[in-house]
């Protein structure tokens, strides 16, 4: 069989792509939107896929499913088992036991080309506890390993079928690029049913984001593997004006990185706009280089990257990964170009010295037989799943830890479910805390907010319930402002969602007219992802996390007691303190392993910052009667510093959010200011 022609503008073209997702992973603000990066590399599978089936099936009349399929194998499994076998290692010296037992899990997926769902059923992809997972990166691979089976059989299909018809086949490849762009665009407008969307729920959300299930899923990601799919069908023009070709190649490229630099991960609609950068690697795919771009379609340095971009891309984001669990923070610039560089390095070294011989030389296991390949491919799955199975029913290896940590351990029960059962909300429930009262019942609080009031309520029922017998009644607590003319807008869905949410619960407090209303929220984070209605254009605009910001919620917080009533009694809670939005949860850092831990040393305490929020709304609401403001900053901190340790009690569930302990020591703080409220001694 005549062998293709090699494109080189191809390697230049994934060079493009994986320097884009590394840049933004090595949080590059100019790349805000590098993620788009692995578009373009779907777009180039397509291509590449159809063009290598079309080419064999034109010269043969048939294609070798196996042989396809053993050279897949053949191109992905080496560097991908070698990747999870440095993620083993280096999780396994440096990972808390509740980290590393997830670690472990995804190396799981990974092997099997089911990340995708996997990470799906954790947590959003842009989520601050992505930071620290190893293998996230590889849900792309899952998604690419799941086309690979399903497309090839029915592109085969298709020309087969109509192989004198070849309109037949553009115009079903076309069918089916409609059918999941309408199928993005139409959830992206009315979301996804809860039925769906419940198989992929995180434990620990309320709802599934519509955008992840966008993100991760291979429905919603066809439309760009068949961009490249058609380009790959269609007759290549024959271009002679090297302005046009340069014109056209200028376009494509500039399709690509303007992308990468105007989106981001907060853009609206991004699942449909994320086409835009397919388009322009359909541009640079279908029409020829221009000679006046040889520096960069034929450029060593550029063509060498895109040698070993699929290395490279495994690689990168486990050292970004691994570095960020040991020091934290965010990089410096010489951080960045150390770690650029090392990854520069070591992708070189592995393709030249580990994958590359592994396919094209014989050892006593050799992957260049297909007996041994596939031999190797079940013995690293097996072994794999071994691994998991063992770590997850020691607990995470709890051998690793020292002595102390290893008491520490016993105190706080098993590491993995620290947040899930010592968060301050845990096994609360929207409604009644404790028995619900009997016929006629009225709460003395109704408890209204996202998971910042949630984790409130193993203080309130431990002092005002217990204690004090006063009645609480818990709404849904939904990440989202409940404020009128708020919506959620960060993922696409939300706002009607939380829309629907505030009515549910306006419904529910204007049912008890009598009881005061708390208000508490993690104020910072939900005006970052909150717009708000503009009575003038009659359109949602983005708040400023300024003065003019915090005036506008001021107001809304007045229209609401003016819904529910003026004379009614309305608290506000502020915000609590919290440590940098990067950085690793205080119980991980407190049980790392043994072996590095010295290198950063964990501290009981954090900088206190002030919160401009709390001083704004403190003023603000002072003579306003029946508003109250508490701030619970002051439980916490004194002196310039914040607690997340006192003696045995640890404050702090994860990096934000207050523990049992946590939460019962804010409520005793301000008691005896609620229960003034309520008597209306003030």
């Amino acid at each position: 069989m005549k062998k293709l022609t090699y494109l080189n503008q191809i390697d230049s073209l994934r060079a493009i792509a994986v320097l884009l997702v590394v840049f933004f992973h090595l949080d590059i603000s100019f790349f805000k939107g590098g993620f788009l990066g692995v578009d373009v590399f779907f777009v180039i599978s397509g291509f590449l896929i159809t063009r290598i089936i079309n080419h064999e099936f034109s010269q043969t009349g048939t294609v070798s499913f196996k042989r396809f399929y053993l050279r897949r194998i053949r191109r992905l499994m080496p560097t991908l088992f070698l990747t999870i076998f440095l993620a083993f290692i280096l999780t396994f010296l440096i990972f808390s036991p509740s980290d590393f037992i997830n670690a472990t899990k995804s190396m799981t997926m990974s092997s099997v080309a089911l990340s995708n769902f996997h990470f799906l059923g954790e947590s959003d992809y842009f989520d601050t506890a992505s930071n620290f997972k190893p293998l996230l990166h590889t849900w792309s691979l899952g998604i690419e390993e799941q086309f690979y089976i399903l497309y090839p059989i029915t592109l085969f299909i298709l020309i087969k079928c109509f192989k004198k018809r070849k309109n037949v086949v553009f115009f079903s490849l076309g069918i089916l690029f409609s059918i999941s762009l309408f199928l993005t665009l139409y959830t992206s407008e009315y979301g996804i049913s809860d039925s769906f969307s419940n198989l992929f729920k995180p434990k620990d959300e309320i709802t599934s984001s519509v955008a992840s299930l966008q993100f991760y899923l291979l429905p919603f990601r066809m439309f760009e593997f068949l961009v490249g799919a058609i380009v790959a069908l269609i007759n290549k023009p024959k271009i002679k004006s090297e302005i046009l070709k340069l014109f056209l190649n200028l376009v494509g490229l500039t399709t690509i990185i303007s992308s990468a630099i105007i989106l981001s991960k907060d853009s609206l609609y991004l699942s449909t706009l994320n086409l835009i950068p397919c388009l322009g690697a359909a541009l640079l795919l279908f029409f020829p280089p221009s000679k006046y771009l040889a520096f960069v379609f034929e450029n060593k340095a550029l063509r060498y990257i895109g040698k070993i971009s699929y290395t490279l891309y495994l690689v990168h984001w486990l050292l970004i990964v691994v570095y960020r669990y040991l020091f934290n923070g965010e990089f410096t610039s010489i951080e960045t170009i150390g770690l650029f560089t090392f990854m520069l390095l070591l992708s070189s070294l592995i393709y030249h010295y580990y994958e590359t011989p592994l396919r094209y030389r014989d050892y006593g296991l050799s992957i260049k037989s297909d007996k041994n390949l596939v031999f190797i491919l079940v013995a690293c799955i097996l072994i794999v799943f071994v691994i998991n199975l063992k770590v997850n029913s020691d607990d995470g290896w709890l051998w690793r830890l020292s002595p102390k940590n290893r008491e520490l351990v016993e105190n706080i029960g098993v590491p993995k479910d620290f947040h899930l059962n010592n968060w301050g909300g845990a096994g609360y429930k929207p409604g009644w805390i404790g028995e619900k009262p009997g016929h006629g019942g009225v709460p003395d609080i109704i408890l209204m907010g996202d998971s910042h009031a949630g984790h409130y309520l193993y203080g309130l029922d431990s002092i005002m319930v217990k204690k004090n017998k006063k009645k609480i009644y818990i709404s849904n607590w939904f990440t989202s402002l409940k404020l009128p003319d708020f919506v959620r807008s960060d993922k696409e869905g939300m706002p009607a969602i939380s829309k629907n949410k505030f009515k549910q619960d306006l419904k529910i407090v204007n049912k008890y007219p009598e009881s005061m209303v708390v208000l508490s929220h993690s104020w910072t984070s939900q005006i970052n992802r909150s717009e708000v209605l503009d009575s003038e254009t009659n359109e949602y605009l983005k708040l400023r996390q300024d003065t003019t910001g915090f005036v506008v919620i001021a107001q809304k917080i007045e229209k609401f007691r003016s819904l529910i009533g003026k004379e009614r009694k309305l608290l506000i809670i502020g915000a609590s303190p919290k440590t940098k939005s990067n950085e690793l949860n205080y119980i991980e850092k407190l049980l790392r392993p043994k072996y590095f831990s010295d290198l950063t040393p964990t501290s009981t305490t954090f900088k206190q910052n002030q919160i401009a929020f709390n001083t704004f709304f403190e003023s603000y609401f002072k003579n306003i009667p029946d508003i109250h403001f508490i701030n619970p900053s002051p439980a916490f901190c004194s002196d310039g510093k914040c607690y997340k340790q006192f003696n045995e009690q640890i404050y702090f569930s994860d990096g934000s959010h207050l523990s049992r302990d946590g939460s019962l020591k804010a409520v005793t703080f301000f008691e005896d200011r609620l229960l003034n409220i309520l008597d209306s001694k003030e």
